[in-house]
């Protein structure tokens, strides 16, 4: 085979594999009457994505969605429902409060709360820390800290969205959210490969000081 007929290849499976991602979400979704199950969903869907990010790209998708869905339901439902609900509350305000001062101020909680969201799930999977509380600074404190990781994940997935809907608009109904939780590991991991990277650099010039936190494989 032709290096461009593997390089075609290799991109149509990857194509497969978010449709099939994505079709996992769907389902996994609907038995929590959707509110119950995206958190869940979201949260198995990240963890595949995530190995295949680190290299693991023949893990077996539909086990290791399943057993991820499984182990984080109770979680990522929680952090799903409250992040729903936070999300309808501000789509609310935005609509009804006729104030400038309070509409900008609700714009910057939006901006926070989209911040938040992006480093939520990929936390989730990526961290074994323990507590509800302590994930949810996180997300909010990576984001701003590296800022300008956020700022690419955002202008990228604006592009690549706008890129699918003038030219397939199909696309974002086969794989609009795999390909969206994609980009968002994707980048993400890189900011989470700096912060070890910096907690290791800091642990050898002091290596009595504890590491907080830590990866699973």
């Amino acid at each position: 085979m032709s290096r461009i007929g593997e390089r075609f290849n290799n991109f149509c499976i990857v194509v497969l594999k978010l449709v099939y991602i994505q079709l996992l979400w769907l389902l996994f979704t609907l038995p929590g009457f959707i509110v119950l199950g995206v958190g869940p969903s979201t949260y198995a869907m990240f963890t595949v994505i995530r190995q295949w990010i680190r290299g693991n790209k023949d893990i077996p998708i539909f086990e290791t969605f399943y057993q991820s869905y499984r182990t984080g339901f109770k979680e990522s439902a929680l952090i799903g429902l409250l992040y729903l609900t936070a999300g309808i509350i501000l789509y609310v305000d935005l609509l009804y409060i006729e104030s400038q001062v309070l509409r900008g101020v609700l714009i910057v909680v939006g901006i926070l709360y989209l911040i938040s969201l992006s480093y939520i799930f990929p936390i989730l999977v990526h961290y074994d820390w323990k507590g509800v509380k302590l994930k949810l600074k996180c997300s909010l404190l990576f984001g701003i800290s590296y800022l300008q990781y956020t700022l690419m994940l955002f202008v990228v997935l604006a592009a690549v969205y706008f890129a699918l809907l003038m030219v397939v608009p199909v696309t974002m109904v086969l794989f609009g959210v795999s390909i969206g939780s994609y980009i968002v590991m994707w980048l993400t991991h890189q900011v989470f490969n700096r912060i070890e990277m910096q907690a290791g650099a800091m642990e050898a010039k002091d290596p009595n000081q504890p590491l907080e936190g830590g990866g699973g494989a």
